[in-house]
Formats: C-alpha cells, sequence, structure tokens
C-alpha cells in the first residue's frame, strides 16, 4: 500500500511558539508543517529574522506544504488592500521555505446568502491576489470551509471557472463540508482535479446541537476519512494531508490518529521509515 504524506498545522497551537509545534512534528515523525504565518511572523520578531526558523525545518528534512495567513476578499474595499498586503507577505514566505502553496479562504458569509455584487467584487480582489502569486511562482490554496463561498460543490466550481487561473487551486477539508452537510467523498470525487492539499480531522459533532462538539481522532467521530485515504490512494495523489486540530484535546487527537494511520498501513514507522 502506498503511505501518504502527513504534516501537521501550525494553527493548532497558536497560542505557543513555532518551536513547539516542530517538536510535536519530530515527537510524531510527521513529514511536513504547515506554517501559520503568526508563528512565522512571531519568530521573526523575537530573532530579528527568519533564517534560523528556515534552517531548523530544512535541516531536520520537514517540508513545509503550505503558507497560512487568514483572508476572505470579500468585507469591505477598505481591506481589500490588507487583505493583498497579507497574500504578498505569505507568498514571500512561500519563496523562502519552499513551499509551492499560500491558503487563503474566500467570501465570509455562506454561498447562498451571497449577493450577486459581493460576489464579483470579492472575485475581482481574488483575481489581485493571483497576479501577486503568478509575481512569486507559487499558488493559492482555497480551503473549502462552511459559512464562506466554499461551502458547496457548485459554488466551488464556480469560483474555480470564474477566476479561471492556473494558480488558483484547493485545500480539501472534507468535515468543513461536513458542517453544511456535504458528503465529503462525493465531494472530493467532483472536486478531486483542483486538489493540491488536504486537512483532516473528526468529531462527533450534532449538526443541530454544535455545541456538543468533541474532537476524535481521523478514523473516529462522524465522517468517513477511511475512504477519504482510499480515494486519494486510488487517485495517486501525491500532496500532503495535514491535521488540524486546535488545543489539548487536539493534540492527543493527533497522536491517536498517527497511531491508527500506521495500523492501517497509511504512514510509515516512525523509526524505520517502513511499513
Amino acid at each position: 500500500m502506498l503511505t501518504l504524506k502527513w504534516s501537521l498545522c501550525s494553527t493548532g497551537n497558536r497560542d505557543k511558539p513555532v518551536e513547539y509545534v516542530l517538536e510535536r512534528v519530530r515527537d510524531l515523525g510527521l513529514d511536513g508543517i504547515e506554517l501559520w504565518t503568526g508563528h512565522i511572523d512571531e519568530y521573526a520578531e523575537r530573532n530579528g529574522s527568519i533564517d534560523g526558523l528556515i534552517e531548523g525545518i530544512q535541516g531536520a528534512g520537514i517540508r513545509v506544504p503550505a503558507i497560512s495567513p487568514y483572508v476572505s476578499f470579500s468585507k469591505s474595499d477598505e481591506t481589500t488592500e490588507a487583505c493583498l498586503a497579507i497574500v504578498e507577505k505569505a507568498a514571500q514566505y512561500a519563496v523562502r521555505f519552499g513551499s509551492p502553496l499560500v491558503r487563503i479562504f474566500f467570501g465570509h458569509l455562506p454561498s447562498r446568502e451571497t449577493p450577486d455584487e459581493l460576489w464579483a467584487e470579492a472575485m475581482e480582489r481574488l483575481k489581485k491576489a493571483l497576479a501577486i502569486a503568478d509575481r512569486y511562482g507559487v499558488n493559492l490554496g482555497l480551503e473549502l470551509h462552511n459559512n464562506t463561498f466554499a461551502d458547496q460543490i457548485e459554488p466551488i466550481r464556480r469560483i474555480f471557472r470564474e477566476a479561471d487561473h492556473p494558480r488558483l487551486r484547493m485545500i480539501f477539508d472534507g468535515f468543513n463540508l461536513y458542517l453544511d452537510r456535504v458528503d465529503q467523498l462525493e465531494a472530493l470525487e467532483a472536486l478531486y482535479a483542483y486538489t493540491d492539499h488536504v486537512h483532516m480531522k473528526s468529531y462527533f459533532w450534532n449538526l443541530d446541537s454544535p455545541e456538543t462538539r468533541k474532537p476524535t481522532s481521523v478514523f473516529d467521530g462522524d465522517v468517513d476519512n477511511v475512504s477519504i485515504c482510499q480515494s486519494l490512494y486510488s487517485n495517486g495523489y501525491e500532496g500532503f494531508i495535514s491535521f488540524e486540530y486546535f488545543g489539548q484535546d487536539g493534540e492527543q487527537c493527533v497522536k491517536a490518529s498517527v497511531a491508527e494511520l500506521r495500523n492501517a498501513g497509511w504512514m510509515p514507522n516512525a523509526s524505520t521509515g517502513m511499513q
């Protein structure tokens, strides 16, 4: 069986320095770290540059599959320049870390509630961001997420059709779609051609009572991540899959997930690199 490449979203530990996340990546035997821009900024402020962080990551043989800021392009004209500046800084970081992808969000409202005028304005801003990405030779990874324009299969297809740019790619997050009652396996099959990166997590989450949510390992909870792994394997997927969990409970879920994935053969043994 083909083993997949696994990484960790540093956003899950935003209250801790990036060195803490790197130590977790090493301890878990993962291949990569998806870097939140806030972690990079904080490291630069403490150390005067990011050179040491780059050297530490590369020296450990860890890859950076994505740089992850927060932008939406839809809130107002006044925030557009700030969003574009964030994209440009993230693209600069991507070049420095050898990362192919800058994570973005598109829209701050559910697609079904988005006026056509707001959609068109946000699309023009996205096209400006894509021009920035083009200048730096990196791609923008649209993260699929509930309560954004990218929350259903058809609106996602519309985004790619209207943007019409090879630098726009996709970060598939099936659990985020599940929260909008979209079947994640159906979505992956429909949207796989755009997929350069994957986020994976699972929860017990009553969609009618979200306050009951509880994080679980990736093979437990409400979604079928076994089938997602099988689908990625069948499609010859060569990108990374990032664990995206938050807080102490999330850390335990990542540990349990790694054990499950190694037992299932989807992740190599950390000590030998072999299954």
